[in-house]
């Protein structure tokens, strides 16, 4: 199958039994009538299999965007592509693995085998973007096709024109890391000597990824064992039953919560972050959203976003259909399977050409999942606060320049290197009953990743890091306050690094709500690490060197806070004090609170605070 002419229709359209009927049992959804019990067992035995595929990665990769940051995710797929579970996933990549599988699938057709692995990393091919290196594997019982496992791992570098994969001012695919849509890379459990050889030649720290890529096929090969011990111990029938079943149980989930949603329907819209050159005046963002309770069906409309630009902050189709998706699932009940059955239930419109929507080939899309996919999904988020006032989320601090790459040459050792950095992350919105989740990174990840060990990265890399803390009164103020973001400050060592970043979160507003206010926006600078003196700020999209007498320092964002500020506990307000959230000045005049100091403990002065609050509200 050739590429370009690209064809939407190979990664959009639902497969047809046409399309699977040369692949042996693929059209088999197994006994209709399952025993209750055994699909618990089996079901069950999902999450198990995707845990030990998850723990598989963890504890075999090679670079600390796995095995620290754990920017990956694991799931099994049934023969049409749809999705039957996920396990500690990373939201961006929950929507965004049925389209890559669709076009694998056809790209095949019939010559599709036991022992193959297939990769697919190519956006126009239904993948997230061209970083997220993702894999399938068939898994067979008795010559059927039973299911696809899958993981998508973000590989530190496929071979970009920069270290890292994301270039922001990478116009088309052209410029862009190497985009593999649908290759075979093993066949009878083998790797393929010639595309491991073409690999390692065009790909930086070919060790290092072949580590990584040793570390999926074990992912995909012990699912592959676990679900034929599946097979053996049920039967065919059964097992495929269950996993029709999961389906049919998602969709009745996700239809039984929309059904008790009110109908309605509204436009919101919100500007987005400033692009020099592209959008000075911000990301002009619209969508309208529909609920229809009565038919189970939740729609999204985006046909109204500005059109696509020739530059990598273009949402591909996944992940635009992702950003509504992962938006809600934020927001509906927390017990809603994450599967395909469910997802279905939530149509997303999407303009071909547009920036959030259908890209037109070969425009850049290597930053597609993170910056204006958080921005979307902060979108989606204040719409359903509109429809569900009770249950709606702020904005949450988004997906920043301190957490792009780094990558030098150390002068002690001579060796190379490129780091994803993930030593602090963006604050989470408050919600009508608590405060923002700290620790997001963004709406796109949403606390599904970890921090990095400073340690561990001080030892793998010519680095020194001075500090990572709070940003004191980046958390949006409310009855509920937003979480705050973190600062980390980056010293290269007898080296210059360089830096690549494209964040957004700089320059938009991270809306509060109910009364409540904005979180603070990322920011971030060059110092001169002996005077502290700010040397050069920098913008939120662009590359600079850090010599070794600087420092790179870089703040994530808060999130937006929920409802009036005086109404929030003044005990709360200490201990966010005490914590160094809020500075003194702020709990005075942003949450009317005041205190004594008794020696070096610190106490709410009750008739001060009383007198503040009722100035405040005009009494």
């Amino acid at each position: 199958m050739l590429i370009p002419p690209y064809d939407p229709s190979l990664i959009i359209d639902p497969l047809s039994d046409d399309e699977l009927k040369h692949i042996p049992g693929a059209l088999n959804e197994g006994c209709v009538e399952i025993d209750p019990v055994v699909f618990s067992v089996v079901h069950a035995r999902l999450d198990g299999i995707l845990a030990e595929m998850t723990e598989t990665i963890l504890r075999t990769a090679r670079n600390p965007i796995l095995y620290g940051a754990k920017d990956f995710t694991c799931t099994l797929m049934n023969p049409r592509a749809e999705v039957l579970s996920m396990h500690d996933c990373i939201p961006i990549h929950v929507g965004t693995m049925d389209p890559a599988l669709r076009f694998v699938i056809r790209a095949f057709e019939d010559d599709i085998a036991e022992g193959d692995v297939i990769v697919n990393n190519a956006s126009f091919a239904g993948n997230a973007h061209v970083g997220d290196w993702t894999m399938f594997a068939p898994i067979f019982f008795d010559g059927q096709l039973v299911a696809w496992a899958a993981n998508k791992c973000h590989l530190i570098d496929t071979g970009a024109h920069i270290p890292g994969n994301v270039d922001f001012f990478a116009k088309d695919v052209y410029e862009e890391a190497m985009h593999f849509p649908g290759m075979r890379v093993c066949r009878d459990h083998e790797p393929i000597a010639d595309i491991m050889r073409f690999i390692a030649y065009n790909f930086r720290f070919p060790e290092l990824w072949r580590g990584d890529f040793n570390a999926q096929l074990g992912s995909l090969w012990t699912a592959e064992k676990r679900v034929q011990e599946l097979c053996k111990r049920f039967g065919l029938d059964t097992v495929k039953g269950c996993f029709s079943e999961t389906l049919r149980y998602g969709e009745r989930s996700m239809r039984e919560e929309i059904s008790k949603l009110p109908e309605a329907e509204i436009e919101v819209s919100l500007r987005g972050e400033v692009i020099a050159d592209f959008f000075p005046d911000g990301v002009p963002l619209k969508l309208k959203l529909t609920t229809k309770p009565a038919e189970g069906v939740i729609v999204f409309d985006y046909t109204d976003m500005p059109d696509q630009q020739a530059f990598g902050y273009n949402l591909t189709y996944a992940t635009a259909r992702c950003s509504a998706l992962q938006g809600t699932l934020a927001i509906l009940g927390s017990d809603i399977p994450k599967n395909d059955g469910a997802l279905k239930c939530i149509e997303v419109r999407l303009r071909e050409g547009a920036l959030a929507g259908i890209p037109k080939w070969p425009v850049g899309t290597s930053a597609a999942t993170i910056a204006l996919c958080d921005e979307v999904t902060n979108l989606v988020m204040k719409a359903w606060a509109d429809i569900l006032p009770s249950g709606g989320m702020a904005g949450m601090g988004e997906y920043c320049a301190a957490n792009f790459f780094g990558s030098g040459k150390s002068e002690i050792t001579n060796e190379e290197y490129v780091h994803a950095f993930y030593l602090v992350a963006s604050g989470g919105g408050a919600t009508a009953n608590h405060d923002g989740l700290p620790h997001m990174f963004g709406a796109c990840i949403m606390g599904n990743m970890s921090y990095e060990s400073i340690e561990l990265l001080e030892m793998a890399r010519p680095l020194r890091i001075h500090d990572v803390s709070p940003v004191i009164d980046s958390g949006g103020s409310g009855k509920f306050r937003g979480a705050v973001g973190l600062v980390q400050r980056i010293q290269p060592l007898d080296h210059t690094m360089h830096i690549s970043y494209c964040g957004s979160g700089h320059t938009c507003e991270i809306f509060g709500l109910a009364g409540g206010e904005t979180g603070a926006c990322a920011d971030h600078w060059i110092e001169d690490q002996a005077s502290g003196a700010v040397l050069e700020k920098l913008n939120n999209a662009g590359e600079s060197d850090i010599e070794d007498s600087m420092v790179w320092t870089a703040a994530t964002g808060g999130g937006g806070g929920y409802g009036d500020p005086l109404e929030r506990a003044p005990k709360q307000v200490l201990q966010d004090v005490n914590n160094g959230f809020v500075s003194e000045a702020s709990a005075k005049s942003d949450y009317g609170v005041a205190f004594n100091h008794n020696g070096n403990v610190r106490e709410i002065d009750e008739a001060v605070t009383i007198g503040l609050r009722r100035v405040a509200r005009g009494l």
